[in-house]
């Protein structure tokens, strides 16, 4: 085999060493987090590997179902949640 062949086999036997750990690592955290804006409630479920970006998200995601624009996206993403549940998982 020559350089080349062997240096290309150690990079694909790598990548594929990553994509296997990344698949089977998988999420930390489960979250549910529900806002609440103007009377609206909504729930998201959210997936994670750090707690508060997890959180961040679902935060995110529950404001997108009840607000409208960015000025609403914004107050509601400041308010508390009315349920905020996480699990390891």
């Amino acid at each position: 085999m020559s350089k080349g062949s062997i240096v290309t086999l150690l990079f694909l036997v790598f990548i594929g060493y990553l994509s296997f750990s990344m698949i089977w690592s998988g999420s930390k955290y489960q979250c549910e987090i529900c806002v609440e804006y103007k009377d609206v409630k909504s729930c998201q479920a959210v997936e994670g590997m750090e707690k508060q970006d997890t959180i961040m998200t679902g935060i995110s995601t529950a404001c997108a179902a009840v607000t409208n624009g960015r000025t609403e996206s914004l107050e509601c993403s400041q308010t508390p949640p009315v349920k905020m549940q996480c699990n390891n998982v």
